[in-house]
């Protein structure tokens, strides 16, 4: 199936402030139903104009014909869709295009730290039974889900900066077990080696085939199986060591490849097919429900290094800092719990830092009342606040 793609055209309102985006969704046409391809279309080429205009749906709410039948559109954290209009729809060699028109409000109640993209570490995905791989010798299946949910992210979030490190294999099963055991030291280093604030880590709990989608009486034809795609997702504060959100994800498609087919999963033929297709849209849906949760979540760096009255910080222009925004500076420690497992304990400083050169993934600050950082150390915590001068 061929990627569905969203291009967007920025008007502005006459009145409100408001803005306008056009966006353009393509589906493909399974089994010759147009309306359920109109439908994911339609669904698509919308939140593909929330994630630009920075928005995050809270309901979708019904599609019924392709089109979105409620006069109003919620979302979450950072406005509202006033109105929506078809503008174009095209058939074409089993696929539609949807081009709709959406008239976003922004929403002056949006958090402080919405402004700031919250790095995160994607991490390779594991497969946690190989032999669902054996159908079309799919063994690498969760390397390429991972480089795909990085470019997913990197390409249409613009309040996350991914970080790869999907390159090499760690151990997840313990992260995903009853006692949730994590691995404190692995989770750091990958922050370490990313610069990452966070640590999102999965696995492929199902890639197997389901039952046969064809008739067994059209003999001239490949048999045709569903396959399923389910996923368990983590996300790690790296800095607190704090569970921060987890969820299931699960999709299928039917598996259209001939029996003795070996697809590439890195080629543009398998992300091309169903099955390919509805992964790439569940890694949207992942990408999604990530900015969600990270948009308001505060803003939260490492110090790096240390000298008299200057930090240098672990944050730069790639998360949005800018030269005299200000941060308040943290320690970090842990306690141990009933059971002997470490918690995060962070103790609030009286400095406060100020930015005086910003670089790509790096800043320098200084202490804002000249005086010398007292009692601070390597792998503290920055937080950005909102910062006021007290008058004279």
């Amino acid at each position: 199936m061929k990627q569905l793609t969203a291009l967007l055209l920025l008007f502005l309102a006459i009145n409100c402030h408001a803005q306008w985006y056009e966006s353009t969704g393509q589906a493909q046409i399974r089994d010759g139903d147009k309306h359920s391809a109109k439908a994911r279309a339609t669904e698509d080429a919308i939140k593909q104009a929330l994630v630009y205009a920075g928005a995050s749906v809270s309901s979708l709410q019904s599609v019924a014909d392709g089109l979105i039948t409620q006069d109003q559109l919620k979302v979450r954290a950072h406005g509202e869709i006033n109105n929506i209009e078809l503008i174009d729809e095209t058939y074409s060699n089993d696929f539609v295009s949807v081009t709709v028109r959406l008239d976003i409000f922004p929403n002056d109640k949006q958090c402080f730290s919405s402004d700031f993209k919250k790095s995160v570490a994607i991490t390779q995905t594991q497969l946690s039974n190989r032999e669902d791989a054996l159908h079309g010798q799919i063994f690498d299946i969760n390397k390429a889900f991972s480089e795909k949910l990085f470019q997913t992210i990197r390409n249409n979030e613009q309040s996350l900066a991914a970080r790869p490190y999907y390159n090499k294999s760690i151990r997840v099963q313990d992260y995903f077990s009853e006692q949730l055991q994590f691995d404190n030291r692995l989770v750091e280093q990958i922050a370490t080696h990313t610069d990452s604030q966070y640590v999102l880590i999965s696995q492929i709990t199902d890639a197997s085939l389901g039952s046969q989608q064809n008739s067994d009486f059209l003999f001239w034809q490949d048999e045709q199986f569903e396959r399923f795609f389910n996923l368990d997702f983590m996300l790690i504060n790296a800095l607190t060591h704090e569970l921060m959100w987890q969820n299931t994800y699960q999709t299928s498609a039917v598996w259209r490849f001939k029996k003795t087919a070996q697809p590439s999963v890195f080629s543009s033929q398998f992300w091309r097919s169903e099955y390919g297709t509805a992964i790439e849209q569940l890694t949207r849906q992942v990408s999604f429900d990530l900015r969600d949760t990270l948009t308001c979540l505060p803003l939260q760096g490492q110090i790096k290094e240390i000298r008299d009255n200057t930090i240098v910080l672990n944050l730069g222009t790639d998360q949005g800092v800018k030269k005299g925004q200000s941060f308040s500076v943290a320690h970090r420690s842990h306690i141990l719990d009933t059971n002997g497992y470490p918690m995060p304990y962070i103790i609030q400083s009286e400095n406060k830092v100020r930015i005086e050169q910003v670089f790509k993934h790096s800043a320098i600050a200084s202490s804002i009342s000249d005086e010398l950082l007292a009692n601070i150390q390597r792998s503290d915590i920055v937080l950005l606040v909102e910062w006021q001068e007290p008058s004279l």
